[in-house]
């Protein structure tokens, strides 16, 4: 193996044990590990931002107060593009699996079409036909 060859193994098996040790930690925690790393961020945000505050009189006070509004719009702006995200993968499933239903219906239909059935499933189209049967039924004087 060459050394491309084997710096490309090598990148292969780190990430694959990163993928499998991320997926443990995600089945742990029962989410994402950036919701977690989030959730655990913002609620030490908000009280370091308490602590700022505790010590700040008059404009300093506003001044902690509009960092932290600027700062927590945009952790939501991330929440919402997250939510957002979610969403569009959602409605993305949606639209597979009425895909799916779809082809499915228009294929039951197709196959109930005489002529592919006559096509693909000869055996059931086995027996008389009504021609012959009008043909016996004229030579045996049954009607």
């Amino acid at each position: 193996m060459s050394a491309p060859d084997s710096s490309l193994g090598e990148a292969k098996a780190v990430l694959q044990g990163m993928a499998a040790e991320a997926e443990e930690l995600k089945q742990a925690l029962g989410s994402s590990i950036t919701d977690a790393v989030a959730g655990w961020l913002a609620q030490q945000y908000a009280l370091a931002a308490r602590e700022r505050l505790a010590g700040a009189e008059g404009d300093g006070r506003l001044e902690i107060l509009r960092g932290f509004v600027q700062d927590w719009a945009l952790l939501r702006r991330g929440d919402h593009s997250a939510a957002r995200l979610q969403l569009e993968r959602d409605e993305l499933d949606l639209l597979r699996a009425n895909g799916q239903a779809q082809k499915e219906k228009e294929f039951r239909e197709w196959l109930n079409r005489p002529d592919i059935r006559k096509e693909f499933f000869p055996e059931l189209t086995r027996g008389l036909s009504p021609e012959t049967l009008k043909k016996i039924e004229e030579e045996l004087n049954l009607l």
